[in-house]
């Protein structure tokens, strides 16, 4: 009896943790992404979290969504050059020290690009990411080490994007 209450009972945490936390989708309510055009190569993008959101999390979602953009305008890379995300937060509640791309390559030929914030602190407030990108046909010739490839991004990081059900 004890374990099939107790089996019944960790699904529904996790089902109750699952329902905290953000989703990602058009901007809503409860946080989600947008997007503005400057111009024809250039687009500024945000992704709001909610309380239960993370640092790491929401610029995950937020390179994500660089990625679908970049694709949907017809462009192949992108570069950040530009990022606003988390200005609003004093540095009593939050330090920075800096975004990080890690792009490695499988002896299969395959590649992994993963983002990461050196951020230290995890502030109580709803954490809002914003980067403006210039979308490429390419890989930027002057800085290769900058320019993501939307598509590898994509595909190296949909395990980690929550989708509302």
């Amino acid at each position: 009896m004890k374990l099939r209450v107790l089996g019944g009972f960790i699904p529904l945490t996790l089902m109750l943790f699952w329902g905290c936390a953000t989703t990602y989708g058009p901007k809503k309510l409860a946080g989600g992404y947008s997007e503005q055009m400057i111009d024809d190569v250039t687009v500024q993008v945000t992704f709001e979290g909610n309380q239960y959101s993370d640092i790491d999390e929401i610029r995950t979602y937020l390179t994500y969504r660089c990625s679908e953009v970049t694709l949907a305008q017809g462009f192949s890379h992108f570069m950040i050059i530009e990022d606003n995300s988390f200005k609003h937060l004093g540095s009593d509640e939050i330090e920075d020290q800096g975004l990080s791309f890690e792009t490695t390559t499988s002896m299969s030929g395959g590649v992994n690009t993963r983002v990461s914030s050196g951020f230290e602190k995890k502030p109580t407030t709803n954490l809002t990411g914003s980067f403006t990108i210039q979308m490429m046909p390419d890989v930027h010739p002057v800085y290769p080490a900058a320019s993501i490839e939307a598509r590898v991004f994509i595909e190296s990081n949909e395990h980690l994007i929550k989708r509302k059900k």
